[in-house]
């Protein structure tokens, strides 16, 4: 279900917020290796510009991850996002070499390890499940898909019986009869959101269903009608 699987990818926010982070992180490095490094005198707008270039290729590898794999999408953004920075650097009258091969060199080296560090701790998992929202989403969606789907949904609630089991096994034991109520309220409260989401999500797909049974008919005799013939 779309909104469930949203809701599990959860790592892809993560992914995103720490690629864009350490685009920011680099980018002030570069900007010290700049002025310290290359002695290079820049206007108000010289660290702004290598800062905020940084910081959208460090968020364009965390939205692209997935597409591809890492080095490639590192090397490919990191050179995209070089570019304009060599190009600002002929533009104040620096020599392209070392200049401008610098600036290539350190976005093509960010790119890199930025995807490289993103995709090793929140690795893209979700290959699978996207391609099945996907056929869902084109009305390609096969029976064998919708058997796993009820297959792990009844894994989960299987383990979470479990888990409520082993907690009221656990308070007869203690004698105590709060023990492990946050955890059996977050079972139980999780569950039934799930549910929840699950019923919206079945309402909304049975409303576009039925807006689109109701409009395709129309618009095909709308385009058979004759056309009125003028006087």
């Amino acid at each position: 279900m779309p909104i469930l699987e949203s809701k599990a990818d959860r790592s892809a926010i993560r992914r995103i917020l720490l690629a864009t982070g350490l685009g920011a992180i680099f980018g002030f490095q570069s900007w010290r290796l700049a002025k310290y490094g290359f002695a290079v005198s820049f206007p108000w707008y010289g660290p702004v510009w290598i800062l905020l270039s940084h910081v959208c290729l460090g968020f364009s590898v965390g939205v692209t991850a997935g597409s591809t794999c890492w080095w490639k999408r590192g090397f490919v953004l990191g050179l995209v996002f070089s570019i304009p920075s060599a190009l600002g650097a002929l533009a104040l009258g620096l020599r392209w070499a070392p200049y401008g091969v610098a600036a290539i060199t350190v976005g093509l080296v960010v790119g890199l390890l930025i995807a490289l560090i993103a995709d090793a701790l929140f690795p893209r998992t979700r290959a699978s499940t996207d391609q099945h929202s996907r056929g869902r989403l084109l009305g390609t969606g096969s029976a064998k898909s919708e058997k796993c789907s009820a297959k792990t949904i009844w894994q989960r609630l299987a383990e979470g019986k479990a888990c409520l089991e082993h907690l009221d096994a656990e308070r007869a034991c203690r004698g105590d009869s709060g023990f492990g109520k946050a955890t059996e309220d977050r079972i139980v409260w999780g569950e039934l959101l799930d549910f929840e989401l699950q019923d919206i999500d079945e309402q909304v797909s049975r409303i576009c269903q039925a807006a689109a049974d109701a409009c395709g008919p129309r618009s095909r005799m709308s385009n058979n009608s004759p056309k009125s013939s003028s006087p």
